[in-house]
């Protein structure tokens, strides 16, 4: 386990496990198109919301690529999220998991297009941060996504209390 995660008490943390695939949410909110579109921003897209690179709008998108391009994102959103989760004076297994989400669908350098909420959460005011996304081109474009991480922010913000008068 993570150095990060050893900041809880294991009592909080064992509130909070969860025992899933962390492609889940991914298929769940980003949903499979095997065909290339464009995404909110205008960028060509296709399978769980894989960002095309160029040379791939000339590929056939099919279930094996559309499974390959996302375990390969996935894996870059998972070590962004981990390296970022480091970062913050308090996790939980459960908010890296909606990091990485986050990271999947902003990329893995999301916290420079959002540098208050970033700092906000490095300075352990998961509440403000919360806030401070609400106010954003991304909660105009994905409110669903938004939804998510302020929900995780707040549960991180309330866990981190309850450490800190714990641990006092």
């Amino acid at each position: 386990m993570p150095n990060f995660f050893r900041k809880i008490p294991s009592w909080l943390d064992s509130l909070v496990k969860r025992d899933r695939d962390d492609s889940e949410l991914i298929k769940k909110r980003e949903g499979l198109v095997l065909r290339i579109y464009k995404d909110t921003l205008g960028k060509l897209t296709a399978g769980y919301g894989h960002l095309l690179k160029p040379g791939e709008e000339k590929l056939v998108i099919t279930q094996a690529l559309a499974d390959d391009w996302l375990s390969k994102d996935l894996t870059a959103a998972q070590n962004a999220a981990t390296s970022q989760v480091a970062q913050l004076p308090f996790a939980t297994e459960e908010f890296r998991e909606t990091l990485i989400s986050v990271n999947y669908q902003l990329g893995i350098a999301w916290y420079t297009k959002f540098p208050r909420t970033w700092s906000l959460m490095k300075e352990g005011k998961f509440d403000e941060a919360a806030w401070e996304a609400e106010d954003s081109a991304w909660a105009k474009q994905t409110p669903v996504r938004v939804r998510d991480f302020q929900r995780a922010l707040w549960r991180l913000s309330c866990l981190y209390e309850v450490s800190l008068a714990v641990q006092s």
